[in-house]
Order: structure tokens, then C-alpha cells, then sequence
């Protein structure tokens, strides 16, 4: 069975700056118990192991949800949703940040961008890059 567990945590940076944030693994298991195990020993060996790692100032992990996935769907499936309250703070993030493996494979849709251009030269001068939005809605029904 294929398990995708939903993270959030609490980090602290230099000069006590708090900072919070959400991350997801997936992994193949007989349970979702045993996925659970699996996922420990593997945040445990990223914060204890890869110094300097992204890990390395988060302080608690919780779990929000462990999604079970018996079968590929042949329709897309919305696994996860999350809404907050607030405009939407800058962040970072990353996509399979402590991974070495080559069977799962990360794909970014960059509007107008050709394949070779350095995703880092889109960045602003604080080094975020401006979200383009994939869909857009009016009201109108």
C-alpha cells in the first residue's frame, strides 16, 4: 500500500524568529501504522544525519493526516486542503528536498518558461518568486 503522510511544524530560527510550516512523504507500507513507523525513521534520520539540512531548526513535527492509496486512480483525487485565515505569507519551499531516490520524479509548471531557464533567476530580490496562478475564477456562475 502507498501512504502519504501530511506534516506541520514549529521551527526557530537565529534571533528566536518563529517560523511554521507543512511537509509530505509518502511511502510504501502494510499499514498505516507501519507507514507511521516509517515516516519517524526517516524524519529522525534527516534531523539527526543531514546537518545543515532543512530540518535542522524545527523544534515539533505533527501529523495532520496519513492518506492511504490502495489503487492509482484514473481520475485525479484532492488528497489534501488547507485554508487560512490572512493574506498569504511569503514562504519557502521545496520539492523532495532530502531525497535520493529516481523513482519519484518532480514536475513545476512555469508559465511561459522554457524547460532550460534557471528557476533561480525568477526569483524577486528577496528571493521569493511571484506565484502566477494555474486557474483563475471569476464570480459569475
Amino acid at each position: 500500500m502507498l501512504y502519504s503522510g501530511h506534516f506541520s511544524f514549529d521551527e526557530l530560527r537565529e534571533k528566536d524568529r518563529e517560523r511554521h510550516g507543512y511537509f509530505t512523504c509518502v511511502v510504501n507500507a502494510g499499514s498505516p501504522e507501519l507507514a507511521l513507523l516509517k515516516f519517524r525513521d526517516r524524519i529522525r534520520l534527516i534531523k539527526e544525519e543531514m546537518k545543515g539540512s532543512l530540518f535542522d531548526d524545527i523544534r515539533s513535527i505533527y501529523v495532520e493526516d496519513i492518506v492511504e492509496i490502495s489503487d492509482i486512480p484514473e481520475e485525479a483525487v484532492v488528497t489534501r486542503f488547507q485554508s487560512s485565515e490572512g493574506p498569504y505569507p511569503k514562504s519557502e519551499s521545496c520539492v523532495l528536498p532530502t531525497s535520493d531516490t529516481i523513482i519519484i520524479k518532480a514536475y513545476q509548471w512555469i508559465p511561459g518558461i522554457e524547460a532550460s531557464v534557471d528557476i533561480g533567476s525568477l526569483t524577486d530580490s528577496d528571493g521569493y518568486r511571484t506565484a502566477v496562478p494555474f486557474l483563475t475564477f471569476n464570480d459569475e456562475h
